[in-house]
C-alpha cells in the first residue's frame, strides 16, 4: 500500500480529497494536517510515501513544510503532489521536485493520472541511508525556490526562529533553528562554535586564540567569535 499524508486547511476540500484517495485501491491515508507546524510533526511521525500538499496554509506555505523535512532519512522515497487553487506557484513547485501540480477543483480523472505517476516513480525510487546528512537546503530568492548545495555554505548564523545561510552563491534565510541544522550537517565538515554560529571547517583561514576564547578568520575575510562553551570542543576539529 502507498501511505498518503494530506495537508489541507479547508474541511470541504479535505473531505473531497479523502474520498478520492479512498477510491484508489492501493492508497491509504496515514495522517492529515491543516497547518505547517502540524504537517511537519505529522509527516515526520507517519513517514508517508506520498504527501498531497496545499500551498497556502494558515501559518505559512507548503514550501516551508518541504524545507523542514528536506533530507530526512526517508526523503528520497517520498513523493510530493501539490493540490492548490493557485496556478502561479507551478514553476516553483517543480523547482522543488514536486511530481505533479493539481489545480482545485481537481477532476477524478486528473487525480487518478497523478496517482499513476506516483506509482511509477515509487517503483524505481532507490532507498537512502538512515544516517545520511543533508546535501542541500530548500531556499527562496525573488519569490522562487531552489536547492542550495550544502557544499557552498561557509557559515550559518541564528536569527530568532530563522537561520541565515552564508554561501558562495549568496545569503539566504530559512525557518530553522541552529540546533536543528547542527543535527542535519556532517560533523566532519561543520563545527558549532557558539550558541548562534556554525562554520564549515574547510572555510577557515586562521584561528586567533587567547586563554579562554578564540576568533575564526574565514577565507572570505569574515571573523567569527567562538564562545567559551563551544570553542574547546570545536577546536578539536579545527586544529
Amino acid at each position: 500500500m502507498i501511505r498518503v499524508f494530506l495537508v489541507e486547511d479547508e474541511p470541504p476540500a479535505l473531505r473531497k480529497l479523502e474520498r478520492m484517495v479512498s477510491e484508489e485501491p492501493d492508497l491509504e491515508i496515514c495522517g492529515s494536517a491543516a497547518t505547517v507546524s502540524e504537517a511537519i510533526a505529522g509527516i515526520a511521525a507517519a513517514r508517508p510515501n506520498l504527501i498531497i500538499l496545499d500551498i497556502r496554509l494558515p501559518d505559512g506555505t507548503g514550501f516551508e513544510v518541504l524545507q523542514a523535512l528536506d533530507e530526512t532519512p526517508d526523503q528520497a522515497n517520498r513523493q510530493v503532489v501539490f493540490l492548490t487553487a493557485y496556478d502561479e506557484y507551478a514553476i516553483q513547485a517543480f523547482n522543488v521536485a514536486a511530481l505533479d501540480y493539481l489545480l482545485k477543483p481537481a477532476s477524478r480523472e486528473r487525480f487518478s493520472a497523478a496517482m499513476e505517476r506516483v506509482r511509477e516513480r515509487l517503483k524505481t525510487q532507490p532507498g537512502v541511508s538512515a544516517h545520511g546528512y543533508a546535501r542541500r537546503f530548500l531556499v527562496e530568492r525573488r519569490k522562487a525556490a531552489c536547492f542550495l548545495p550544502v557544499d557552498s555554505i561557509r557559515r550559518i548564523a541564528a536569527d530568532r526562529n530563522y537561520a541565515l545561510l552564508y554561501s558562495d552563491l549568496g545569503e539566504f534565510a530559512i525557518r530553522a533553528t541552529i540546533e536543528a541544522l547542527e543535527k542535519r550537517l556532517d560533523p566532519a565538515e561543520f563545527a558549532r562554535v557558539s550558541r548562534s554560529a556554525i562554520v564549515r571547517v574547510a572555510a577557515i583561514k586562521e584561528i586567533r586564540k587567547s586563554d579562554d576564547s578564540c576568533v575564526l578568520v574565514m577565507q572570505s575575510g569574515e571573523e567569527i567569535s567562538c564562545s567559551g562553551k563551544y570553542w574547546k570542543s570545536a577546536l578539536q576539529k579545527l586544529l
